[in-house]
């Protein structure tokens, strides 16, 4: 996964230690073709190279006279952020090693170098590193070049919903995003990140709903060389490449006992270990997570951690499905419009407006993901400049015709009642239809009628009993 981009470059290397046999055998060492080197005698120098062109990866030692590594490191962190600093140290001192990595060091190196492979690759492992914070950086530019389409909604759903991002987004407060499965969850851990004092850093997503537990475990954790089959090189883990931004993990409640325990563990010390390896990281992560299933009712049959579902529900921010916020339609299938027109070089500059009604018509029971794959198809094979009601899949042509049978309308509502009470009575006959229907299409069963219906199980079950009262589970 940290391995998808390849550097046409080489990554610039500034070793920088008193010893110049130390200098030497850095030199040796990264005598590569991916590589260029220059050595520093000492901190007053390695300023000077950094004032005067780009550099990717600095090697600095602690012991050195006049400013020392450490006094170095946080210098280069004020002025540089974007370098990537590997700190050496004589002494194998932890205290030397957690203030590093508190000060923003990528990693420490023991002197003596026992192990010549495992230093070029840390120096590659930095390098690539700061290359995905560029890569991730490129494209918050492109998004915000277009904002955040959840949080300019007009719905009166999404009020409470946005005041919370605001207010949420300044602090380092664990998130937990539930909604159903489509409506926005991602963007709006996005947003969170992106308005808190950690955008200039990564946003790492993961979805743990995708991934084999072992897996999840190195992508998370990373882990060490050999730890098992295929691990020739030490790897950083998703903790450690999101280190001072956000990791967000989709679908946490998918987790085993054991990734939850970990993932505890986490949130309680701020340290990571990878697999296979013999010591712990100091990581700053804010984390988020994100759910379309009932992590209480998990917590009730015990598939969930009690202790971890408090950990993660400091606030709770609850994403209504896009039928409850009809309003934000319109907005969104333009933006939607935009971008795919610009991912797949097409054509088409807007939509018609009776299209945009029979869109806000729809029931959109996949939610956003739902829209954007119908905006998609449509522009794909669009051929004038906007789509139009013709443009919109089958399904939508069916409704058009008025394909609906007699017998279906006439379920809405009681036609043995006068006009007044008919029309009085219809939203309470039409929910009870859509409940009913939705019980039956996932057998009668409460927790995946629930889920389809994007609602949590205590309020679908609330429903029922409103608007079915002869319902008897």
């Amino acid at each position: 996964m940290l391995d998808s981009t390849d550097r046409s470059q080489p990554t610039r290397v500034v070793v920088v230690d008193d010893e110049k046999i130390v200098r030497m055998a850095w030199r040796h060492m990264l005598n590569k073709p991916d590589f260029t080197v220059e050595l520093c005698a000492d901190a007053k120098s390695a300023q000077q190279v950094l004032a005067v062109g780009p550099v990717d990866v600095m090697v600095v030692d602690v012991l050195m006279d006049g400013m020392n590594g450490l006094e170095l490191l946080e210098l280069v962190k004020r002025s540089r952020p974007e370098v990537e600093v590997i700190i050496m140290t004589g002494q194998a001192s932890i205290e030397d090693a957690v203030r590093a990595t508190k000060l923003g060091a990528f990693d420490y190196i023991t002197k003596p170098f026992l192990d010549v492979e495992a230093c070029i690759n840390r120096v590659r492992q930095a390098a690539r590193l700061k290359r995905l914070r560029e890569e991730n950086q490129a494209l918050r530019r492109r998004v915000d070049d277009v904002g955040h389409p959840l949080l300019e909604s007009k719905a009166p759903a999404m009020e409470g919903v946005i005041n919370q991002v605001k207010r949420v987004a300044r602090v380092d407060a664990t998130v937990l995003i539930t909604g159903p499965t489509g409506a926005g969850k991602t963007a709006l851990a996005r947003a969170l990140h992106d308005l808190s004092r950690r955008a200039d850093r990564e946003f790492v997503h993961l979805d743990c709903g995708t991934l084999a537990a072992d897996v999840l475990e190195a992508e998370l954790f990373g882990h060490a060389k050999g730890a098992f089959t295929g691990a020739v090189t030490d790897k950083p883990g998703l903790f450690e490449v999101a280190d001072g931004g956000t990791l967000f993990l989709d679908e946490v409640g998918n987790m085993t006992p054991k990734m939850q325990n970990k993932l505890l563990q986490v949130l309680n010390d701020g340290r990571v270990r990878r697999v296979g390896d013999q010591r712990d990281r100091v990581v700053d992560v804010r984390l988020l997570a994100a759910t379309n299933s009932d992590l209480k009712a998990g917590v009730a049959d015990g598939t969930f951690r009690e202790d971890l579902y408090f950990r993660l529900k400091v606030v709770e921010i609850v994403v209504p499905p896009l039928n409850a916020r009809r309003e934000d339609i319109p907005r969104l299938a333009h933006f939607l419009l935009q971008q795919e027109v610009a991912r797949h070089g097409l054509d088409v500059k807007g939509i018609e407006p009776a299209c945009l009604d029979r869109l806000c018509k729809h029931d959109w029971k996949g939610n956003i993901r739902e829209l954007q794959h119908v905006i998609e198809r449509a522009a794909i094979f669009e051929t004038s400049e906007e789509l139009t009601e013709r443009s919109l899949p089958p399904e939508f042509q069916r409704s058009l015709r008025g394909d609906a049978a007699p017998q279906q309308l006439g379920d809405l509502v009681d036609v043995d009642l006068p006009w007044k009470d008919a029309i009085a009575n219809a939203e309470h006959t039409v929910r009870a239809a859509y409940l009913r229907g939705v019980l039956e299409k996932c057998e009668r069963n409460i927790t995946r009628a629930a889920e389809h219906a994007g609602l949590d199980r205590s309020n679908f079950r609330r429903n029922l009993k409103r608007y079915v009262p002869d319902y008897a589970e």
